[in-house]
């Protein structure tokens, strides 16, 4: 397709689209595993907290494949490295249908190489986007998350379920978790080949000259650290990212295993809350353009730790809508940060280095998805509980609600620390803090009241 005959406003609106569908799609396979968890666990006879292992794995190549796409991204283009993503999620889901358990290690390492969608749609989408629309742009794509959190919840529960008659093997056919991981797969297959009229355009700046190595990556990585912007955007990514992952990885599993809810109720919770993480994000997108991005990512630190200390206190008391309300708000904080973090993250990239930048900051991003959800396994395999994870988890939510609630500190986050320590003794502090921990109280019984 030769997109050049065609203005600006087409030429964005078509990579927008192209790059949220392919991230939708992308995000759907990381919500495969987390369904289909409870059903594999029972079926090889292990225990669900098997999951926080997978997410590691998964995730372990997640960092090693955001830091060092750059090269790979400069050498073959943003659009082939978007299509290679998508080929490896089908590849992980392929594994996962062929029911062999010692196979799926390397499914995870399928999965997390599928990582570098994301740095390689922002590159597309900084190529052809105005500054002035950067931050509702990438919030607009970045709405894939939520979109493939909507359709996992409502398509893979469907698939689990669905009983066939099929005339040519004169048998009844239940896809089970095997088949919803094959037709998963040829879904990815099916949205990586239809990118494939775009590359032309996509990929017409690509060097293929440029060398492929691993070695830029403690550069990419001291570019973020000795940014003081970039390196408060990149705790940003690994305080939310850590919120998201154990949200995405054990929320159906606590519903479904914890708590007893049906795969249908379960997903169904799951999508209706990742609905509304759709017009947050865009709504924080928006709100950068006359708000400071760092009160956004503020509010999202507090409101986001808000939510995951009420998650330590759902029980058998709380309705299905109270657990859902638990979920939106879970949801409008901490899934919906990626787009204005994005947006920031390009803004303040050296020229040219915008996919290398946002792989080094996401990489912090795929760090605490691999701590996270490993430990929060680690915690459930020990003590059976679901609230502890989510009770740490919300410690380095609040951390970065402090952070960017001040100005940015020019030296190193040690000095911060104990610069904020001093600043504590003082009585403006104080009432700061009273107001802080007036409005948790007042949050937390208004959702435990909604709750019964």
């Amino acid at each position: 397709m030769d997109l050049s005959r065609f203005g600006p406003t087409t030429i964005l609106a078509v990579a927008t689209f192209s790059m949220l569908a392919q991230q939708a799609f992308s995000y759907v396979c990381q919500i495969v595993m987390p369904i289909l968890a409870d059903r594999l666990a029972e079926q090889f006879d292990v225990s669900p907290a098997w999951l926080g292992l997978y997410l590691f794995l998964q995730n372990v190549m997640s960092i090693i494949a955001a830091i060092g796409c750059g090269s790979f991204i400069l050498r073959y283009g943003p659009l082939r490295v978007s299509q290679a993503a998508l080929i490896f999620m089908c590849g992980s889901m392929l594994i996962v249908a062929s029911g062999q358990l010692w196979l799926y290690p390397l499914g995870a390492i399928l999965l997390g190489a599928g990582s570098t969608s994301t740095p390689a749609s922002s590159t597309i989408l900084a190529r052809v986007c105005p500054p002035r629309l950067v931050a509702v742009i990438f919030s607009i794509k970045q709405t894939g998350v939520p979109v493939g959190s909507l359709i996992a919840g409502l398509l893979l529960p469907f698939l689990l379920g669905l009983v066939f008659y099929s005339a040519t093997l004169s048998t009844t056919v239940r896809l089970g978790p095997f088949g919803t991981a094959l037709a998963t797969a040829l879904i990815i297959l099916l949205v990586a080949l239809s990118l494939q009229p775009l590359r032309a355009y996509f990929d017409s700046v690509k060097d293929p000259t440029q060398k492929i190595s691993f070695g830029d990556l403690p550069a990419t990585l001291r570019m973020v650290l000795q940014n003081p912007n970039l390196r408060d955007i990149a705790f940003a990514a690994f305080a939310f990212g850590g919120l998201q992952s154990i949200f995405s990885g054990f929320f159906i599993l606590y519903l479904l295993d914890g708590m007893d809810y049906s795969e249908i109720e379960a997903g169904s919770a799951f999508a209706i809350s990742s609905f509304t993480a759709i017009w947050a994000r865009i709504l924080w997108g928006t709100m950068s353009g006359f708000v400071p991005p760092r009160w956004i990512f503020a509010g999202i630190g507090f409101f986001g730790g808000v939510a995951a200390l009420l998650m330590t206190q759902l029980d058998f008391t709380w309705s299905l809508n109270g657990i859902i309300a638990v979920a939106i708000l879970f949801n409008i904080t901490g899934l919906s940060w990626h787009g204005i973090l994005l947006a920031e993250t390009a803004r303040l990239a050296p020229e040219g280095q915008v996919g290398g930048v946002t792989g080094g900051v996401l990489s912090f991003t795929s760090l605490s998805m691999m701590i996270y959800p490993a430990v929060y396994g680690l915690i459930l395999a020990a003590t059976g509980s679901y609230e502890i994870g989510f009770a740490i988890a919300s410690i380095p939510a609040f951390a970065a609600f402090v952070i960017f609630l001040n100005p940015t500190y020019p030296g190193s986050w040690l000095g911060f620390c104990l610069s904020l320590g001093r600043s504590l003794a003082t009585m403006r502090a104080l009432a700061q803090a009273t107001l802080v921990l007036a409005l948790g109280v007042g949050v937390g019984l208004a959702f435990h009241t909604m709750g019964y």
